[in-house]
């Protein structure tokens, strides 16, 4: 495993455990290593989410789907961010 998956594993179990600023730590070292990967932004996402830091959220979401515009996870909350 990479540092760079390693990095995104962590952040994946800081979000299940709802310590979301740990989470954006990891997920902001991952990003210094690979910044075309739609899962990073899809978690940055979440994790900005959980902060309601909905501009930031917003952001990370829109950065997901533009390297991935098929992700439905991403685009469902985005569109839920833009309604409230």
């Amino acid at each position: 495993m990479s540092d760079y998956e390693h990095l995104i594993e962590l952040s994946n179990l800081y979000i299940l455990s709802q310590e979301f600023d740990e989470a954006l730590k990891s997920l902001k070292k991952a990003e210094k290593l690979n910044k075309l990967d739609p899962k990073l932004y899809y978690n940055m996402g979440i994790a900005y989410e959980g902060l309601n830091d909905n501009e930031h959220a917003r952001n990370a979401f829109r950065l997901a789907l533009k390297l991935d515009p098929t992700l439905a996870s991403a685009r469902e909350h985005l569109d839920r961010l833009i309604e409230e």
